[in-house]
């Protein structure tokens, strides 16, 4: 006798994970490559898969998550991603849909979400010094290259209120959130934000890739024995300050270390990245310099904020009420970290 049981009305979906083969078959579908392979890679802000084509190529697929900042940037992301290959920088190109669309839009239970497919970026994470150079060198490339994009505008500005007064809005909305530590935190982001404020005219501007941790570009050797390196995940990219782009490195460095000061290695991988970085063409003022601290801590609270805005997702356990109340001390330990070389 069939099944003919309903889904209770009850139930509200906040997120879905589609299985390989729907990847698979959207892909097939709207891009008409057929796909041999297909994993799920990781879920996290968005999900992504790899793909292999039945003549060998990879891909990723990214299913876009609906997040609390509000819509897609999608139409930036692809359109400077098209912008920065022609330019010949080094990042993982966008691969449109067979009828010339950037994405494909499909509909969840939870709402609208958007399907891209880039090329994959083969090789592995930067490790040695040699890579971080090569690293910080391609970034400057991609800095200088997205200085003439005249396409679509970004939907957002890596600001002050981008990176920090989004995350002050998600911790008013934590459960059991206590007074005291919400107020300590209102008062770290007002400081913040007024300490940008002062420095803010003597920054550098660039269209940021955003997410600059060291884990979203691969170093590879092409058929010519060239070392190079290809930047991807560019979902987080807009406009604003060098020196956060710059400081997302050692922010995760300190974060995953769970540091509160620059260790040996650390600071000898910073002198290689920037050097790269210098290398390649960019220009460093000593007020980029200078800001670094300010940006670390304004980045930590962004990552804060990605997580407390996603509670419905990944539930309070991914900021833990202990776990903020510990960030206090880190927040105040790195104002007086000194990255300059």
């Amino acid at each position: 006798m069939p099944d003919t049981q309903q889904l209770d009305p009850a139930l509200v979906p906040t997120h879905t994970t589609a299985a390989t083969s729907s990847i698979a078959h959207w892909v097939a579908q709207h891009h008409g490559i057929p796909v041999q392979q297909c994993h799920l890679i990781r879920r996290g802000l968005n999900d992504n898969y790899a793909l292999r084509s039945a003549d060998g190529i990879r891909y990723v697929a990214r299913l876009y998550s609906i997040r609390p900042r509000g819509g897609f940037n999608i139409h930036f992301e692809v359109s400077l991603l098209a912008h920065l290959e022609a330019k010949g920088a080094g990042v993982a190109a966008p691969v449109p849909a067979a009828d010339g669309r950037a994405h494909i839009q499909l509909q969840f239970p939870e709402g609208p979400r958007a399907l891209a497919l880039f090329r994959h970026a083969d090789g592995a994470v930067p490790d040695t010094l040699e890579e971080l150079e090569l690293t910080g060198r391609t970034l400057a490339h991609i800095h200088e290259a997205a200085r003439d994009y005249a396409g679509p505008p970004s939907r957002y500005t890596l600001d002050g209120y981008h990176l920090a007064g989004r995350t002050l809005g998600y911790l008013q909305a934590y459960p059991e959130l206590g007074v005291e530590l919400l107020e300590t935190y209102r008062r770290l982001v007002h400081d913040l934000l007024e300490e940008l404020a002062a420095a803010e005219a003597g920054l550098t501007r660039v269209v940021c890739h955003g997410d600059t941790h060291g884990f979203n570009n691969h170093v590879d050797t092409d058929a010519a024995g060239t070392r190079k390196t290809v930047f991807f995940d560019f979902d987080d990219a807009g406009p604003g300050f060098l020196a956060y782009d710059l400081s997302v490195l050692p922010w995760s460095y300190l974060f995953r270390k769970n540091l509160k000061d620059p260790d040996d290695v650390l600071r000898e991988r910073w002198v290689h990245y920037l050097r790269g970085y210098r290398a390649g063409g960019g220009e460093v003022s000593d007020s980029d310099l200078a800001a670094l601290p300010l940006f670390l801590q304004l980045r930590h609270l962004w990552n804060l904020g990605e997580a407390a805005g996603r509670l419905h997702h990944w539930g309070t356990n991914s900021v833990p009420v202990d776990w903020l109340q510990k960030q206090v001390e880190v927040f105040e330990a790195w104002k007086g970290l000194d990255l300059r070389a």
